[in-house]
């Protein structure tokens, strides 16, 4: 949509004050297109990370090889509840899996780390 046809679903004291403040603001192409458009896979990227467990997840493991059991007590959180943020992340690649016995062990997956943060620069770039 372009800002000129956004300015039109204003009511009349709304236009005013915004076509004062376009004046003001030096914005000159009413007639550029506002960008909403989603990356649906880069918004989930955004709400994965965004969680406290997975961030702290993301970056513990981000050079080295760790399994749940020391993830968890480095967090002092569940086992069960580790697991089930990995899970997560898994889905999304952005883990690496190893597994020895009936042990798992965890590594991040930078390259795809650095895809989405290079999508969310393109965004705003």
């Amino acid at each position: 949509m372009k800002i000129r046809e956004l300015i039109e679903k204003l009511n009349e004291k709304q236009r005013k004050t915004v076509k004062r403040c376009l004046q003001s603001c030096e914005i000159i192409d009413l007639d550029e297109e506002v960008g909403i458009e989603i990356n649906e896979d880069l918004l989930r990227f955004l709400k994965l990370i965004s969680n406290p467990i997975r961030y702290k997840i993301l970056k513990m493991v981000k050079n080295r090889w760790m399994c749940v059991c020391l993830i968890s007590q480095a967090l002092e959180e569940d086992q069960t509840l580790i697991s089930h943020h990995l899970r997560s992340l898994k889905d999304m690649n952005l883990v690496h899996e190893r597994r020895e016995g009936k042990l798992r062990f965890y590594r991040t997956n930078l390259e795809e780390l650095k895809k989405y943060i290079k999508l969310l620069e393109e965004e705003f770039s």
